[in-house]
Order: C-alpha cells, then structure tokens, then sequence
C-alpha cells in the first residue's frame, strides 16, 4: 500500500514538473487578460464565423490567447531546461529543443479546447459559462480533461508517456485547471470554477 502511494506521489510530482510550462503559459494568460496586454490578438480566432447558425468557438477562443499560450509555454519549458531537475524530468530535458516541447505542449493546449467550444455553441451554452441541465456533468468533465489530453497527444509525437504517466496527468492536471478556474471567478474573469 505505502509502496503504491509512494510511486504514486513521485509520479505525480514528475507530473506537475512537466506540466509546470503550461501552468506557467496559464498565469501569463491571466495577467495578460488582466492587464489587457496584446489588445489588437484579442480577435476571435473563428473570426465570427457560424455553424448551423452558432458560433463556431466564441469570443473567448482568440488569437491572443493561443499566441500567448504557445509561447509562454516555450518560454517556460526554457526555463525548466536552464534549471534542469533531473530527478523530476520524464525524460532528459537537457537533450530536448526545449522551445519546439514547450509550443507543442501550448498548441496542444490550445487546439484541444477548440472541439469543446464548438459543442458548447452548438448546445447554446455561451461563451465563458457553464451548461446546465443534463449536459452540465459532460462540458464540466470536458472543460478539465480536454487541455490536459492535447497536451499528452501533441507531447506523444516527440516523446510517448507511459500509460501511468497519463493517467497520473489527467487526474492531477484535471484538478490544477480547477484551480486555475478558481483564480479565474477570483478575478473576476470567470462566474464558476465548475
């Protein structure tokens, strides 16, 4: 039993240090919607275009968002590079173009949420809220997951985690983007976590 939990805490803090660019890329996003920095990105990255009548991804799907994403992940990956842990890296960081494993952490960030968008519009829920009745569970359980699995896909084509690590980072990283959501209604950017 204290074998297993043991494993488990060490994987889930191996888990944390990879995600942490991601983590890093999400508290440059919030200062960057605080601050309104980089105002002429904030332009919908559907360009208002519609489905069936709906928005395809909403006003809060932007370009600025996507951009400050993917590079504040490079930059945090840089980082983890320049300090190097090896005791908590999956893999050797030191061996790795930090800037590329950062941006696809960001990007995969970034294009997994756009298919959950999507249904949200065409559920009417609106941008930024949250579904109610009998959707509610399903958007909310998507609206953790659904960043978490792009960045495992788009990291899988340089470096392909082991099953444990995957499970370990989307039930970790699923609760870290709820407190992240807590920040968000914190600062008034959000009304619910979940």
């Amino acid at each position: 039993m204290w074998t297993l939990l043991s494993k488990t805490l060490w994987l889930s803090e191996k888990v944390f240090w990879l995600a942490f660019p991601i983590m890093f890329a999400a508290a440059i996003h919030i200062a960057v919607i605080r601050t309104n920095a980089l105002a002429r990105l904030r332009r919908p990255i559907d360009f208002g275009r519609t489905f069936r009548g709906r928005r395809l991804f909403g006003d809060n799907k932007t370009w600025r968002g996507a951009v400050v994403v993917v590079a504040a992940s490079s930059v945090g990956m840089v980082l983890q590079q320049s300090v190097r842990v090896p005791p908590l890296e999956l893999f050797d960081y030191g061996a790795v173009n930090a800037w590329l494993y950062g941006a696809l952490l960001g990007l995969g960030f970034v294009l997994a949420e756009l298919p959950n968008s999507f249904l949200k519009r065409q559920f009417d829920v609106p941008p930024g809220q949250q579904a109610t009745g009998r959707t509610y569970w399903l958007f909310t359980a998507l609206d953790q997951v659904d960043s978490v699995a792009g960045c495992l896909v788009a990291l899988a084509m340089v470096w392909l985690p082991p099953w444990q690590i995957v499970l370990v980072a989307l039930t970790l990283c699923s609760l870290v983007h709820v407190a992240f959501n807590l920040v968000f209604v914190w600062l008034g950017l959000k009304r619910r976590a979940l």
